[in-house]
Parts: structure tokens; C-alpha cells; sequence
């Protein structure tokens, strides 16, 4: 049986001159190699009429896209060089690439030049079985929430029999874009006996509409954080992540990351200086709790460990 959240992705839109025409704004002829993929739950969280909406400007193909600037890459992380399915980066867990699948690309993803590849589940559960300093699983992609609620029950199944394997986290942007991947089923599939820990990708505050906020009460067990990437024009303001990291503490959801810009080709025209950021985290700190401020961070090739950006 199909579910809803599976129709709304084949109803999900890819024609760039259809999504202009349902938010009134003039047709764009941006030529792109990357495709355009954008669930309709998510275009109607943007104003009509307005072709710089931040939400708008995250998916939709810019003549910006063109330039090329000393230090961007097609694999800012290295991650293609590592093979792209399964490494250690960091000590004690793993990132676990479950699937390559997406359901909305936003132009800035570091990971929109990673080839397709055939994952083997088993391989990559064996990776994990046999190393036993690892103590966390971080499930990545692609979006983990793209898979069948049984492909996924089985892989979190699997994962959990490894007695070394203390937690499971889980990145997406799913339930933001497509709240209704949301279900009592899924709820129960991240029930486990060891912590879960799902990070949301958010970048703005209009995208926590309605439908997210009230199916995020689904989510009783798991702790729910987000991860935020500082983006020009869309939240390099402090009225926007105020609001923002604001709606997130009041939904009982913690701000974990706000990342410095991945520096993937074709992004460059979203790049935020450094400075104006530390500006920002700044401000944000006289104006908000401590626990509403995420940790300020870039991503560093090959590297053990994020990079904390500080004011240092």
C-alpha cells in the first residue's frame, strides 16, 4: 500500500517553469545540471508572487550558479575520494550513508556531485558489526527518512542487536519538507531501548509551518535537534535565526548545529563571511537562553572532528 507521504513524492515538482507558475513569479531559464526537486508541501510555505523568498531561493536554479571561485569544489569533503557509502570520521561512531535518495535538492547540498552508487545493506552493517570502538551509528544520506518504514525498521533492527552500538542518530530534512512522513509508524520504528537522536535540517523560520509543528508531537522518544547552514540571503540576518532558534525551543526541539557554508561548487553565491556569523552568534546570545544557540561550525575534509568555529 502506498502511503501518503510516498504519493506526495510522485507528485513532487521538477519542472522549474511549473514552479514559477504556481508561485506568479516570471518563468526562470537558468540552464542547471542539477535537478530540480521540490515537494509541493514545501512550496506552499512560500509566498506567492515573491521570487526572493528564502525558502524559493534554497531550491531554485540561479545564473549564480555559474561561478567559479578558488577553493570550490565538486568534493569540498572528500567524501567521493572515501568512496561515499560508509567511513570513520570521527572517533567512536560512524556516518552511515543509507541511501542516496533526497526528497528535495537544495542547491548548496555538498553531496549533489556524489556518484550513485548500489548500497549492499549487509556490507554496511558488517563494516559496523566488526568494529567494536565504535559506539554511535549516525544514519546520513541522501535523507535515512527516504526509505520504506520496513527497510528502515530493519536497518535500526540490525544496528540495534550490535551490543557495542550505545546510540542511533539520524539526519534529515524529511519532516520538514514533507511533514507527512510523519506517522505513528515512524514513531514507533525510532521507539528503541538506546537513545535516538534525529537532527533536522532547518534553515528558516517559515518552514516550521503548521502541519510540521503538530506532527512533530509524533516524536515522543526520540530527542529531536536541527542543523541550520548559514546561507546569504535566506537567514544571514539576526532577526531570522532569533526567530528561528526561538520557534525551535518552543517546539521542544534543540538547535545543535548552524554550519559555515560547504564550499561545493555552484554555492558560492550562499557563502556568509565568517566574521558576519560570529557577528550573529554574537548578538543572538544577548537576545537568547544558552541552550537556544547552536555551536557555530565548519566541516573539514578528511579530518576527525568538526572544526569549531570560535571567536579565537
Amino acid at each position: 500500500m502506498t502511503l501518503v507521504w510516498q504519493n506526495e513524492l510522485q507528485r513532487t515538482i521538477t519542472d522549474i517553469d511549473e514552479l514559477c507558475r504556481i508561485l506568479a513569479i516570471p518563468s526562470s531559464s537558468v540552464p542547471t545540471d542539477y535537478s530540480l526537486l521540490v515537494p509541493r508541501s514545501f512550496v506552499d510555505l512560500m509566498e506567492r508572487g515573491n521570487p526572493n523568498d528564502p525558502l524559493l531561493l534554497q531550491v531554485l536554479p540561479q545564473s549564480e550558479e555559474d561561478q567559479a571561485a578558488c577553493g570550490f569544489s565538486e568534493d569540498p569533503l572528500g567524501e567521493i575520494a572515501e568512496g561515499g557509502i560508509a567511513f570513520s570520521k570521527y572517533a567512536g561512531r560512524t556516518l552511515l550513508l543509507a541511501t542516496q535518495k533526497c526528497g528535495i535538492h537544495c542547491r548548496f547540498c555538498f553531496r549533489r556531485y556524489l556518484p550513485k552508487v548500489e548500497f549492499s545493506e549487509e556490507t554496511l552493517l558488517a563494516l559496523i558489526r566488526t568494529n567494536d570502538t565504535i559506539e554511535e551509528v549516525i544514519l546520513s544520506g541522501g535523507d535515512p527518512l527516504m526509505l520504506e518504514d520496513d527497510r528502515l525498521n530493519y536497518l535500526l533492527q540490525s544496528i540495534l542487536q550490535m551490543n557495542h552500538i550505545r546510540r542511533i542518530r539520524i539526519h534529515s530534512r524529511l519532516p520538514v519538507v514533507l511533514p507527512s512522513r510523519l506517522t505513528p509508524k515512524l514513531a514507533a520504528i525510532l521507539t528503541l531501548p538506546i537513545p535516538v537522536y534525529v537532527v533536522l535540517h532547518v534553515n528558516h523560520p517559515n518552514e516550521l509551518g503548521a502541519e510540521f509543528l503538530e506532527r512533530r508531537e509524533l516524536l515522543t522518544k526520540p530527542v529531536l535537534m536541527t542543523q541550520t547552514v548559514l546561507l546569504r540571503r535566506i537567514n544571514d540576518d539576526v532577526e531570522t535565526l532569533y526567530h528561528l532558534f526561538r520557534r525551535l525551543i518552543d517546539a521542544r526541539i534543540v538547535p545543535y548545529y548552524l554550519h559555515q557554508l560547504d564550499k561545493v561548487a555552484g554555492a558560492t553565491h550562499f557563502e556568509v563571511p565568517t566574521e558576519k556569523g560570529l557577528q550573529l552568534l554574537a548578538e543572538l546570545r544577548a537576545r537568547l537562553p544558552g541552550y537556544a544557540i547552536p555551536k557555530y561550525v565548519r566541516e573539514v575534509s578528511r579530518q576527525i572532528c568538526k572544526t569549531i568555529v570560535t571567536n579565537n
